[in-house]
């Protein structure tokens, strides 16, 4: 991309012209996300069986050009709070309530704190928010949970909880064996629980959990229940949980074995994981037929 269309001029698909950011109506932000993508190059470290980023196409270069990232960020931001988002399609069919800009979000074709420039790109963002006075607009980090010690991951992190920041750690399984299956990736399952435990005694977090049905079947009760018995487990060691987000697939996987739960299993499941954990708000995102708004960041569903 060589500029930007001047604000005057046609915004229909200023934003499918971007490399970096992104606007989409969010059922869990209930409201306008504007999502950075720090991983153009289709690079994760997870494998997911229910990821939708298509990895046969070619991804873009690994580094991150942060100055175009900012300019595009500040033109979603204008086209947003001016309210020229909400004269194109499919932003038009919004109610009234969701046309708000609820939180700029680091998610996108990977995993966000693999990219070296994540904690610079989080001041820049924090930087533009603070220009417009939006201190109420929540920057929010969606991530596996790899590389949440990381000593620069740590630095991007202080920036997003200084400025409003949510942090909303992925966890799809309660076993070692059910992780490998569902996540595939080479890194190790107790790495996953001992970054979120850590974090989560520093800085509150969310846990969004995806649930599915994998070659026929959702997973078992004792499945959930050791799923349960971790999350116990970092409340146990003082580690602070917001919330939980339960929630199934929402559109087509490229895995035609990655199936949505049905409603009922998927509330079945919550009931489960309400009763074990009766202290922590847990909210549920149900599958196809659900009112899921215009998009949804691309990790973990």
């Amino acid at each position: 991309m060589t500029g930007l269309i001047p604000a005057h001029l046609d915004h229909r698909r200023i934003w499918e012209d971007f490399v970096y950011c992104y606007p989409v109506i969010s059922r869990r932000s209930k409201g306008v996300s504007l999502g950075v993508n720090l991983n153009p190059d289709k690079i994760c470290n997870f494998d997911c069986v229910y990821c939708q980023v298509d990895r046969t196409a070619p991804g873009m270069g690994r580094d991150i050009d942060l100055d175009q990232l900012e300019r595009e960020m500040s033109a979603l931001l204008d086209l947003t709070l001016d309210g020229g988002l909400f004269t194109f399609p499919p932003f038009d069919s919004a109610r009234p309530e969701q046309r708000r800009l609820n939180d700029i979000a680091f998610s996108g074709d990977g995993e966000p704190t693999t990219a070296k420039e994540f904690a610079e790109a989080v001041e820049r963002i924090a930087h533009l928010k603070w220009q417009r006075g939006l201190e109420d607009v929540k920057l929010v980090l969606i991530t596996d949970s790899s590389r949440l010690q990381a000593r620069e991951v740590v630095q991007g992190l202080d920036t997003l909880m200084a400025n409003n920041g949510e942090i909303w750690a992925k966890l799809d399984a309660g076993t070692e064996a059910y992780y490998q299956e569902i996540n595939r990736t080479s890194i190790p399952f107790a790495r996953i629980i001992e970054n979120i435990e850590i974090t989560a005694r520093l800085r509150p977090i969310t846990i969004q959990s995806l649930f599915l049905s994998w070659k026929g079947a959702g997973p078992s009760f004792a499945e959930i229940a050791a799923y349960c018995d971790i999350l116990r487990g970092i409340q146990g060691m003082g580690g602070q949980l917001k919330g939980i987000q339960l929630y199934t697939v929402a559109r087509p996987a490229p895995e035609p074995e990655a199936r949505p739960l049905k409603a009922k299993e998927l509330e079945e499941l919550a009931d489960q994981v309400r009763a074990a954990l009766p202290t922590v708000p847990i909210e549920v995102f149900y599958g196809p037929g659900d009112d899921q708004g215009t998009g949804e960041h691309s990790c973990p569903s």
